[in-house]
Formats: C-alpha cells, structure tokens, sequence
C-alpha cells in the first residue's frame, strides 16, 4: 500500500511539473518575443527575389553601407516605425547635402504574441528602385496596381538578431497589360 501512494504521489508531482513547465513555455515565449523584438534595429543586408508571372525577374541581395541605411523600431505600446536612406554619394549625416537620391518611412502599429506577427504597414528597406514601372512618358494608360495578398514572419529573434521574411503579390496593369508580381524579401536586422 505504501508503494502504491508513493507511485501515485510521484506520478501527481511529475504530471503537476509537466503541465507547469509546458504552459509556463507558452507564457515565457510568448512574453519573452515581446520583450526582445521592443528597441531599435539596423538592417544589415536584405534579399529581394521579385517573380513576374512566375518567373524570376530579381533576385538581388542589398548590403548596408555609409550611403544604404535601414532602421526599423518597435515600442512597448504596439508601435512601430522605419525609415529607409539611399544616397548617390556617400552619406554625410545632412539631409541638405543633396545626394539622397532615395528616402522612405513608414508608421503603423504591431502585435506579436507566440509566432503571431503582424504589422500594419510595409517597413522600409535597402536598396534604391525596386518598384520601378519604367518611363511615364512610355505609359499611354495609368498604371492600376492591385494588392493580391502580403503575409510577415518572424523567422529569427534573439537579444541582437532579428530575421523577416516577407511575401507581397500583387498585380499591375500598364497600357491594358497585366502582370503578376510576387515579392519574396528576407531582413537581416541586429541591434
């Protein structure tokens, strides 16, 4: 009898510590992405791989330099913002210096509870043109661009690594021609 409660104690004690540890995981993860996504990031490098009608038109890695510069931060409230530079000449901190060629910012807010990611806005990347149309004098009809669908993910994170992965397609019609788009872009982010 003595063995039978010591074995069902036991087994009351591992169950008790298996449930406490497996739900306090879920807790832990998903406080702690909070927690580690919130500050200030830098982009290091970004790959860009752009499908037209499902064939490769792109596929570029831009790398941060003194004149290619992304920051991207996320605050305690829900926030976010970023903000993209991309200079002719190398950057000398002055925006009146005239050799930005290429500036982007955008605001929104996010959530980020267990792998739930999601923001309400693009954020800016490296690189200077990659939405180019072509010429404007060449365009007969406007353009007509269509959001087809955009997902995030957070497929990295520690205290000073943050990887993105971003798929956007989208269609766009120039002079009564559509086209498919699919924008795949990974952002290597560290503090």
């Amino acid at each position: 009898m003595r063995r039978l409660l010591s074995f069902t104690v036991l087994i009351f004690a591992a169950a008790m510590i298996y449930s406490c540890s497996k739900a306090g995981k879920t807790i832990d993860f998903a406080q702690s992405s909070q927690q580690l996504i919130v500050g200030k990031w830098s982009l290091q490098h970004e790959k860009v791989v752009q499908y037209i009608n499902g064939n490769v038109h792109q596929d570029t890695t831009y790398n941060s330099s003194p004149g290619n510069i992304s920051r991207l931060q996320f605050n305690k409230d829900g926030s976010f913002s970023s903000i993209s530079l991309y200079a002719s000449g190398p950057f000398t901190g002055s925006l009146s210096s005239g050799a930005i060629t290429t500036a982007d910012s955008t605001a929104g807010v996010f959530s980020f509870a267990g792998t739930n990611f999601n923001v309400s806005a693009p954020i800016a990347g490296l690189g200077s043109n990659s939405f180019a149309f072509g010429s404007v004098s060449t365009i007969a009809n406007p353009a007509v661009f269509s959001a087809v669908s955009n997902s995030i993910k957070v497929t990295e994170l520690t205290s000073i690594r943050l990887t993105l992965h971003t798929e956007n397609i989208y269609t766009l019609t120039i002079n009564q021609v559509t086209q498919t788009y699919k924008n795949e872009c990974d952002y290597y982010f560290t503090r």
